[in-house]
């Protein structure tokens, strides 16, 4: 494919992959993975898919005003500018601040995991404690909130959001309900290499995944049953003092 080629990475979830993009013409028509990089040894469907989602027809490209009550069947869409839209917004905060306390709005936000706000969240929060509420919450999917709520309880920081595992020299690897090959593809070629040089890979998983075909040890749990392995893994730890 003809064209030049740009370093960058790619922005559509928390992984922020490395990778190399195709510009011909000024247009954007491929995005490829960078081996070079550390996390650029792979992209996903989504990634692969970027140019698509830039030049989508029904993608959104300016801010748009209802000028129709909400229970109508047309809502009347009509273009603003960025300015009209910003004034807008601001009007409306503005004006719950002063008659019920900033307190009364909560701000929402899509998952960093599954969407391009990943370099504008801290801006977002930015905002929302400039304006001085408490509320906000995103939508989280379900593998979210076990793969960020435990590192951040257990070691103080989130993976991957703060920073990634060390499976280039881990020598043992356990993936609990967590397939790297459809959620993570850095994570997934981390730790290809890892178990090509001799680390251990346990996957805990009912479904017998892709990364399960090819680890050293797979339990297949039954539904519901994580509490007591996970109880039995704790005492084993204690008994041995982690030696073993």
């Amino acid at each position: 494919m003809g064209g030049d080629t740009v370093p960058t990475f790619c922005p559509l979830c928390v992984s922020r992959c490395g990778a190399r993009a195709t510009v011909a013409g000024g247009t954007f028509v491929a995005l490829h993975p960078d081996p070079s990089h550390s996390t650029g040894k792979a992209i996903c469907l989504k990634g692969k898919a970027a140019p698509e989602i830039l030049y989508h027809p029904s993608r959104l490209l300016h801010p748009l005003r209802r000028t129709n009550p909400k229970d109508s069947a047309d809502p009347g869409w009509a273009r603003i500018t960025w300015e009209e839209a910003l004034d807008a917004v601001a009007e409306r905060l503005m004006t719950f601040a002063a008659s019920d306390g900033p307190a009364s709005v909560g701000f929402s936000s899509s998952s960093p995991s599954t969407s391009a706000i990943s370099d504008a969240v801290d801006w977002v929060q930015r905002l929302i404690r400039a304006f001085g509420s408490p509320n906000y919450c995103n939508y989280m999917e379900l593998c979210g909130w076990g793969r960020y709520l435990a590192p951040l309880y257990t070691f103080g920081a989130s993976v991957p959001g703060v920073y990634l595992p060390d499976l280039e020299n881990a020598g043992c690897i356990l993936f609990w309900g967590y397939n790297p090959s459809v959620a993570r593809l850095a994570h997934a070629t981390s730790t290809a290499a890892a178990v090509a040089r001799g680390a251990k890979l346990i996957v805990v998983d009912p479904r017998l995944s892709a990364t399960a075909r090819w680890a050293d040890l797979w339990i297949g749990l039954d539904v519901g049953t994580d509490i007591p392995l996970a109880n039995a893994l704790a005492r084993e730890v204690v008994r041995t003092g982690a030696q073993e």
